[in-house]
């Protein structure tokens, strides 16, 4: 029973004190992800995604690391125009941004309007 429970408390401590891993990129409308990489979290922060709206309008959203410089505050900032909604998390590779598009679904959507094109130019 001790050799047990001196194994779980082994693992536990190695998990927790595993490396997390944050996403990092300004995701935009239309051009997804741009500069797309992951940074180390430094222990004591978080990993933060901001997003950016004009009114229910989506902007932009950047995904980055914490630091001490700016550590993760999270919650709403409203300027004149545009709202910026800030959240946090603590897990690895928590501030997952969406997947790429695959290829057939993009051809899928481009072949009826290249028809539709063709079609009004004759």
């Amino acid at each position: 029973m001790n050799t047990f429970l001196l194994l779980s408390l082994s693992a536990l401590v190695c998990w927790a004190s595993a490396d997390i891993r944050c996403h990092s990129c300004n995701k935009f409308p239309v051009l997804g992800c741009v500069d797309r990489q992951s940074c180390l979290l430094d222990p004591g922060h978080q990993c933060l995604t901001t997003n950016v709206y004009l009114g229910k309008m989506w902007l932009y959203s950047k995904h980055r690391c914490g630091t001490t410089m700016e550590p993760c505050r999270e919650g709403t900032n409203k300027t004149n125009e545009l709202t910026y909604i800030t959240t946090c998390c603590n897990r690895d590779s928590c501030n997952s941004f969406a997947p790429r598009p695959s290829p057939v679904l993009s051809l899928s959507l481009l072949i009826p309007f290249a028809g539709l094109g063709f079609w009004l130019l004759h």
